[in-house]
């Protein structure tokens, strides 16, 4: 059993007592703000799970596991009684003990997976009820409960092999993966007239396909000196096969949301998926102009894809350099592709107080592929704001950045051979996010409001990535 106390507190639209002071103290608690709070809240699992393990000779070996679980969060629902079953079945074949291989394979693995993993629903969804909030207030249930609801469920499959090379200096381990999740719960409008505003489903199947390459390698060994080095790429892709007979189409927010960006769900396209308004267009591609205002014309309603948060690629790379007791450790980290939106930027362009603005302004127009507007405050007054021309504010997420750079020094033993108590002592200095070697953007692509579906690559005035810098002394006794 599993107990869950939470507590939030949204001042949305309400006002703060003093400005910039974020505390709860001083959030103006009246009824333009939100509170939610959950007190003992239980989730009871109870599970039946099997294992078999078998190897033969050392070359062959299979696991096969199987567990059914029956969870509270299934109360009210045609799962309660049956729960949810995911069995899992994986072999592993040792190539260099079967095959005669060359002496300069030292290894040499390949493997194969099948596995289903269940999720229960969260806490309450099925047995929806009206709450009496804080002061008294009732906050009515808005959702309707048919009984219909499933645990969610992922089937994968994978294939794998691991290669080692010249006494172990040189090893590759490759894997490619796809996985189909079947169940996800979605919460979606009723039709105008129903009793209840929302209802939860269970929406069609998302796959997800792609590859993990693992090389590392030891160009450099010797007595006092060595060098370890080792890339990892990976790159997936998802996309929404099916969704629900009664909704082809999912969107994040309740209708009125303000703002020029949305997080849609559509069958055929891809979680992570920005909408907003995209400029509007002559046949010849160049964007159209108010002939009056000269102000640029964009669509409305956020319906336009303008691109996608998740990355194509990515990669980092690591290395170690030893010297005597002396270790040097940098990590460097690659993304490639996608896209972000900065909705901070089209704010503070709006009003103007940004250096691309002021240079806009000094230089007398603005050019944006290949097109040039005369009048820098009628382009950003059109472009920039909560929710306007969004297009212009999506750039590519592709960034390199120094991710961890690491000193440390071992004291020799023989400094320490008179101590009796201290055995060793090892110090280090450790910094993280040291610096980008390329970004576009205008902000860290990583640190976005949300890493969840509803807000990826969307940057409002989130606060900015930090560069961390520690000193770490161990005594072993």
């Amino acid at each position: 059993m599993s107990k869950v106390n939470s507590l939030t507190i949204d001042s949305r639209l309400a006002s703060l007592y003093k400005p910039n002071v974020f505390t709860v103290p001083n959030v103006v608690m009246d009824s333009k703000a939100a509170v939610n709070q959950s007190i003992d809240s239980k989730r009871t699992l109870q599970s039946v799970f099997a294992t078999m393990q078998w190897g033969w000779k050392g070359l062959l070996y299979l696991d096969i596991t199987a567990r059914n679980d029956w969870s509270s969060t299934l109360a009210h629902t045609d799962s309660k009684n049956t729960g949810f079953f995911y069995p899992s079945i994986g072999a592993t074949w040792i190539l260099n003990k079967t095959c005669s291989l060359p002496k300069w394979i030292s290894f040499a693995k390949v493997r194969a997976s099948w596995a289903e993993v269940g999720n229960d629903l969260p806490i309450g969804i099925t047995n929806p009820v009206d709450i009496i909030m804080v002061g008294g207030s009732i906050n009515v249930n808005t959702v309707e409960q048919r009984g219909d609801l499933k645990p969610e469920i992922s089937s994968s499959i994978e294939f794998g092999t691991e290669w080692r090379f010249f006494h172990h200096r040189f090893g590759i381990d490759f894997t490619w993966y796809q996985t189909n999740t079947k169940n996800q719960l979605l919460r979606m409008d009723n039709p105008t007239g129903s009793t209840y505003k929302y209802r939860y489903v269970n929406a069609g199947k998302i796959r997800n396909q792609g590859f993990e390459l693992t090389v590392d390698a030891t160009p450099l060994l010797y007595r006092n000196f060595s060098w370890k080095s080792l890339i990892n790429m990976s790159a997936n892709k998802n996309k929404v096969v099916t969704l629900h007979p009664d909704y082809p189409e999912f969107s994040y927010y309740e209708e009125g949301f303000n703002a020029g960006y949305q997080m849609r769900v559509k069958e055929g396209g891809s979680l992570g998926d920005i909408y907003g308004n995209a400029f509007r267009r002559n046949e010849d591609g160049s964007i159209m102009v108010d002939e009056t205002s000269k102000r640029p014309l964009g669509n409305t309603g956020n319906k336009d894809l303008l691109g996608n948060a998740n990355p194509d690629f990515t990669m980092g790379w690591s290395n170690t350099l030893t010297y005597k007791n002396l270790e040097l450790y940098f990590l460097i980290d690659f993304r490639f592709g996608g896209e972000v939106m900065s909705l901070t930027q089209s704010e503070l362009d709006a009003n103007g107080v940004t250096k691309v603005t002021e240079d806009a302004r000094a230089r007398g127009y603005v050019e944006y592929q290949g097109q040039k507007f005369n009048d820098p405050r009628a382009f950003y007054s059109a472009v920039g704001g909560r929710n306007a021309i969004s297009e212009y504010y999506m750039y590519d997420a592709t960034c390199i950045r120094l991710r961890e750079v690491s000193l440390s020094y071992s004291f020799p033993k023989t400094i320490l051979e008179n101590s009796r108590f201290i055995k060793g002592i090892d110090v280090s200095l450790a910094a993280r996010n040291l610096c980008f070697l390329k970004k576009e953007a205008p902000f860290d692509p990583d640190a976005v409001m949300s890493v969840g579906n509803n807000n990826q690559g969307v940057d409002v005035f989130g606060m900015p990535t930090t560069r961390n810098i520690g000193f770490n002394l161990r005594l072993t006794f």
